[in-house]
């Protein structure tokens, strides 16, 4: 979690980001497994939303919300899609 906290600002940021990062990393994982069929490209994937959140966390207003939940299965959901179609175009 080191690696996202350095993407992040403000201590408010940070604590933020730690807090989604608790609450959605099982499920964002489990989203990302029903996609890929595989563990190591689900938590490469799940890393990657990870990322993606970090970079747009001034976009979230609360860590446990319906709209949150919503935004952070998206994000996980599009980045396991984008990285399944990428091994199928690879083999």
């Amino acid at each position: 979690m080191l690696i996202y906290m350095m993407m992040l600002e403000t201590p408010e940021e940070k604590s933020l980001f730690e807090q989604i990062y608790l609450e959605y990393r099982g499920l964002m994982f489990h989203v990302a497994y029903e996609i890929l069929h595989n563990e190591q490209d689900a938590e490469d994937a799940v890393h990657q939303a990870f990322v993606k959140i970090a970079e747009n966390i001034k976009k979230i207003d609360a860590p446990v919300c319906p709209k949150t939940h919503s935004y952070v299965v998206t994000i996980v959901e599009h980045q396991a899609i984008d990285q399944y179609k990428l091994s199928k175009r690879l083999y």
